[in-house]
């Protein structure tokens, strides 16, 4: 739980006045320095271009008055040439003295367009897939989800009947028969054009690979790997952050895992030379790796600490390192707010154990990153190399991951999508659990209210997780964080 408490005329001619000179605003043009860049990956539904990144910087810059002070809350929607598309802007912001007089760029990964043509057929199809299972194989925490989602299948399956034999009702209604049919009609034309489709089959399309789907999967991956190389080849930024909510956080990881694995290893071994200060950085954080999976119990979170610290300090001589004059790796922290890959047990593998399978193959990344060898610890390899390459799966090695969601309450209250995800993907994951008062739906309120004074414990943690002032975890998190799951591996 993270406890948080938290804008008349004459005839005598008069000497004409030069206008006052009047500078631009300090900010607006483009500087030479290096900025940090922020790229928001929205969910599913038919969201609209920047309507999802507006209310992001509002929540995460606008509203922040430890970042903005009283006078430079200004932000400026500029040409994006970037992200290659003309319905979307750069949102950029005015110095920041808070960040070291450092500017901020805001993205939008825009990619709904890219999955259109969602059918319910092809929903209920994947549903089908997901929950027609025995209990066996559900996870015990899932458990109480599944049934409710098994129960909502039925009915999305009468509803979806309902609506396709519509026509045939007609005569019984004009003979005032059947009158509640016509309702249901109406509900179920409503609930498979409004929802089923457009939201859900988007979340059915990404995660299940069939034939079908590959080419909106591909095409999805592909521009978001082209927008990291993007920003990262401009030379503006010297480092990105990348959030991403609901199915878009499951979009992000999976773009992080594909430009990682695409760095090729001799590049690696150029920049690790033995003995320097970037080689013992990454074997001082293959250490707090063995430390953070050996901790139990209370020291467990000091491991995580230490660990996430030793990330950051890799980060930095990373994305400093050039070869052949570029960038190698500018991703500094990745957010997720409201992630479905709290079941990725479930909803990326057949089973858990295919899930474990998967990780040790490399598939999967997680936080640490799977090591090559315990003893001594080893994520990076040639072993017998003075100079090591972390392997193609060791994202997490110089990208810090925080995870979000609201609790979860009655099944369906407060946010049944998202949930912690260390205890399945690592205990590098620092997992923020955050209060969810009442019985509504939670899912969409990780950034709304950003205005609410004292601000909501959903918009500190959102500040506090990407981190622009580039603090250590003890000056980010304090004392009041507690480990959301059982540190039992």
């Amino acid at each position: 739980m993270l406890p948080l408490v938290e804008q008349g005329n004459s005839s005598v001619a008069k000497p004409i006045q030069p206008a006052p000179v009047v500078p631009p605003p300090a900010a607006t043009p483009d500087e030479a320095e290096p900025k940090t860049a922020v790229v928001v990956i929205h969910g599913m539904g038919e969201q609209r271009p920047m309507e999802t990144l507006w209310g992001f910087v509002q929540a995460a810059w606008v509203r922040d008055p430890d970042l903005v002070g009283e006078r430079n809350d200004d932000v400026y929607s500029k040409p994006d040439s970037i992200t290659g598309s003309f319905e979307l802007r750069r949102i950029t912001t005015r110095d920041s003295r808070a960040l070291g007089d450092h500017r901020v760029d805001f993205f939008e990964f825009y990619w709904a367009h890219l999955m259109t043509g969602n059918t319910a057929t092809s929903v209920l199809d994947w549903a089908v897939g997901l929950l027609v299972r025995g209990p066996s194989s559900v996870p015990a925490r899932l458990r109480s989800r599944w049934l409710v989602g098994l129960a909502l299948l039925v009915v999305s399956l009468i509803l979806v009947v309902a609506g396709s034999l519509s026509d045939l009702w007609k005569p019984l209604v004009k003979a005032g028969l059947v009158t509640g049919f016509t309702l249901v009609s109406l509900a179920a034309g409503w609930f498979t054009a409004k929802w089923l489709a457009p939201v859900a089959g988007d979340a059915a399309r990404y995660l299940s690979p069939t034939p079908d789907n590959v080419a909106a999967r591909q095409a999805i991956r592909e521009a978001g790997v082209d927008l990291l190389q993007r920003l990262q080849d401009s030379g503006r930024y010297d480092r990105i952050v990348i959030a991403g909510h609901s199915l878009g956080s499951v979009i992000g990881y999976d773009v992080l895992n594909v430009a990682w694995g695409r760095i090729d290893k001799e590049v690696f071994w150029r920049v690790h030379p033995a003995g320097s200060p970037l080689m013992k950085a990454l074997g001082q954080l293959e250490q707090r790796s063995i430390e953070l999976i050996k901790a139990k119990g209370d020291a467990v979170e000091p491991a995580r600490r230490a660990y996430r610290d030793a990330q950051r300090t890799y980060f930095e001589l990373l994305s400093a390192a050039r070869d052949d004059g570029k960038a190698i790796w500018l991703v500094s922290d990745f957010v997720t707010l409201g992630s479905p890959l709290s079941a990725a047990d479930v909803l990326v593998a057949k089973d858990d154990d295919d899930f474990k399978l998967r990780k040790a193959y490399r598939e999967l990344p997680t936080s640490p990153p799977w090591l090559e060898k315990l003893d001594p610890p080893r994520f990076s390899f040639d072993m017998r190399r003075p100079s090591r390459s972390p392997h193609q799966a060791a994202v997490f090695a110089p990208t810090v991951w925080t995870n979000i969601f609201f609790e979860v309450k009655w099944v369906l209250a407060g946010d049944p999508i998202g949930g912690a995800v260390a205890p399945l993907l690592g205990w590098g994951v620092r997992d923020v659990s955050l209060p969810s008062p009442g019985l509504a739906f939670r899912h969409l309120d990780y950034w709304t209210r950003p205005d609410a004074k004292p601000a909501t414990a959903a918009v500190i943690a959102l500040r506090r997780a990407l981190n622009l002032r580039r603090q250590t975890e003890d000056q980010i998190w304090g004392a009041g964080v507690v480990d959301a799951g059982d540190h039992t591996d």
